[in-house]
């Protein structure tokens, strides 16, 4: 059985993670050269994770309570969490297409006189344009947050310029994990001084808890290997287990029901120490194995696919998201013929706020509703990848399915 997601991090990483767990000290150090590293335009914040960027964005604009914050209608629960906790009402922007890109009528029915920040997620791996979204937020007054924490690809891309600030994350499953940590950039710089001073005022995570994040990340890396996750499976089938519970729980950051606790917290050193070394020494080969595999499927000649979306160059597939119009068949399908797969993951549609029923996203509901996540990662074999177009080739002539066709924005 081939697991979905396998943790983007080498031995050598671990052992180098484990090592600091014991030895580095100095975080603000740390943190200085992985911002100098990563932008050399001093934009740049080093922070614990992409939540805790967000709330410290938050923070600093110091917004009226009340002010409403509009987000992509699919998101991390947490994200939509972190605005609430600020006194901020989180509202919904309806997506579009297969790269689930925001869809400009929804944005501008979604606009009121509060509106005061909209945060847009890059899904996937995928980089929609955010030409007419930018151009729509400038009119109302909108502060423009990215959320590229499935988006990460190499030093070179910072996010869009004409985003207010772009937050990146190098958490358990995204690419160049450092298991845990994440880098803002800021255009604003007196804005990203409020955001470090208050940032300094936290306490430093524990190494203790940084080292448990390596142990569970040289589990994670055990446990993925082709041999063990189908024992793994084989024992959880007959024991009456759920594996995909299983495996999230092993990868979820914050459990903790005090969420701003957990996230106010300083990147202890040895979280910075992990964080420099897998900038300054990831493979990109890997991220391009990984978007070969993704096009290997894309270009199979047996498989339909009118999703000009998946077709894009910056598509880097930090999963490949299928849709599919019968997507529990295609589960079913999938894991009987040894490929892991499964659906919503920890993501979900952002209810309309209280009072304002127009601003329900049925587009959003939809496409996630028809998402099957299946594995592209660059060590897939080609004898999986093989596997895996007969089944959906297999699934699509029985049931007449093919990928959802672009909506209009």
């Amino acid at each position: 059985m081939w697991i979905r997601v396998r943790l983007d991090i080498g031995w050598w990483d671990l052992m180098s993670g484990f090592l600091w767990s014991m030895m580095a000290k100095d975080a603000h150090s740390a943190a200085d050269r992985v911002e100098s590293g990563w932008s050399k335009d001093a934009d740049a914040l080093a922070c614990l994770s992409v939540r805790s960027g967000l709330d410290l964005l938050l923070s600093a604009l110091e917004l009226p309570a009340g002010s409403e914050v509009l987000y992509s209608a699919v998101t991390i629960p947490d994200m939509v969490q972190v605005a609430r906790e600020h006194g901020l009402v989180p509202v919904p922007v309806d997506l579009a297409g297969a790269d689930l890109h925001l869809d400009l009528k929804s944005l501008h029915a979604a606009l009121s006189p509060r509106s005061k920040v909209l945060v847009v997620a890059h899904l996937f791996g995928a980089r929609p344009d955010l030409g007419g979204a930018l151009e729509v937020a400038r009119e109302a007054g909108l502060f423009v947050v990215e959320d590229c924490a499935q988006a990460w690809c190499g030093l070179e891309y910072r996010g869009d310029p004409g985003a207010d600030a772009s937050l990146f994350s190098f958490g358990a499953i995204k690419t160049a994990t450092a298991l845990g940590g994440a880098l803002a950039r800021v255009g604003d710089r007196s804005l990203l001084a409020r955001m470090r001073t208050i940032q300094r005022s936290y306490p430093m995570e524990s190494r203790r808890a940084f080292a448990a994040r390596v142990w569970e990340g040289c589990l994670q890396r055990i446990m993925s290997t082709y041999l063990v996750f189908s024992s793994m499976v084989w024992v959880a089938q007959r024991r009456g287990l759920n594996v995909d519970q299983m495996i999230d729980g092993l990868t979820k950051r914050f459990p903790d029901p005090d969420l701003l606790g957990q996230l106010r917290q300083q990147a202890c050193a040895p979280q910075l120490r992990l964080l420099e070394r897998r900038l300054g020494t990831y493979d990109l080969r890997k991220l391009e194995g990984r978007i070969a595999n993704a096009r290997a499927l894309l270009e199979s000649p047996q498989l339909s696919w009118p999703c000009p979306e998946l077709g894009d160059a910056r598509h880097t597939f930090w999963l490949f998201a299928y849709p599919s119009e019968h997507p529990e068949k295609l589960v079913e399908e999938l894991w009987a013929s040894g490929v892991d797969s499964a659906r919503y993951g920890s993501l979900a549609v952002l209810p309309a706020p209280d009072g304002r029923p127009e601003l329900d996203c049925p587009t959003a509901q939809r496409l996630l509703d028809q998402i099957v996540f299946l594995p592209c990662y660059a060590e897939l074999p080609p004898q999986a990848l093989a596997r895996m177009r007969s089944t959906i080739l297999a699934h699509e002539s029985s049931a007449g399915d093919s990928c959802t066709p672009r909506e209009e924005s």
